[in-house]
């Protein structure tokens, strides 16, 4: 493999593969450099660009166009116009909401390996209808989209017959492409440990998703009979 500058200037690089080894070695380098650095890279393509951006654009899809030009300028010392910024973040978004749709897809498929690696466990998943896209000549139903997800597994529900009678209710954000909020119910073991009880994935805190948690959790429990022996404390409560 050789390395050259420019036409016209000294600095050159020449490698050779040892053999029987995955081992490169320098055979011989000119290491004089006098020309200045070029600021428009032409093999810095979008589709390349896209790939490098794959993480910035899942922990921020709203991201700008002038915020992706000054990473490529402080992280490889390049400019990139706006046109490739903005192709280079279309590229990291189609990769983020592919990956995801994919895993979606298979949000069947991971309850029924739930239900069969736990037995006497409780999953309910729930979606709900997209609105059919009409074109000028057929009227196509849409897949439906994922609404929540409880998720209630055997081994916690009975570990927490022995636990105090003490239920901890909270919500928190989901900072991932889609967003949504994850519910949880948490007790406290013998030794004075956390445990998870059950958990779900809606699509916001509101009062209904708080209502069809509870409802799921209280029927795990053992219905209303048995829960009203428990304490129930959210964090809204000090």
């Amino acid at each position: 493999m050789r390395v050259k500058c420019k036409e016209g200037y000294e600095w050159f690089a020449y490698c050779a593969k040892l053999p029987d080894e995955d081992t490169w070695q320098l055979r011989k380098l000119v290491d004089t450099h006098s020309c200045n650095r070029e600021y428009k890279v032409k093999f810095m393509r979008s589709s390349w660009l896209g790939k490098r951006l794959y993480s910035t654009v899942k922990e921020n899809p709203n991201i700008k166009i002038t915020d992706i030009s000054n990473k490529v300028h402080q992280k490889w010392n390049a400019g990139v116009s706006k046109m490739k910024a903005f192709r280079a973040c279309r590229v990291a978004i189609d990769m983020v909401d592919g990956s995801f749709r994919e895993q979606y897809l298979r949000l069947y498929d991971y309850c029924h390996e739930l239900l069969r690696s736990n037995p006497n466990s409780t999953v309910k998943l729930e979606v709900q209808a997209t609105n059919s896209e009409v074109s000028d000549y057929v009227d196509r139903p849409l897949l439906p989209s994922f609404q929540r997800l409880y998720m209630c597994l055997n081994g916690c529900k009975e570990s927490f017959l022995i636990c105090r009678p003490i239920i901890g209710l909270d919500g928190c954000f989901l900072k991932g492409y889609y967003g949504g909020m994850i519910l949880a119910a948490v007790g406290r073991d013998p030794n004075d440990q956390m445990l998870p009880i059950a958990l779900a994935v809606v699509e916001g805190e509101t009062r209904d998703s708080w209502t069809w948690f509870l409802k799921l959790l209280i029927d795990d429990l053992g219905r209303q009979q048995a829960c009203k022996s428990y304490t129930f404390i959210s964090d809204q409560q000090k």
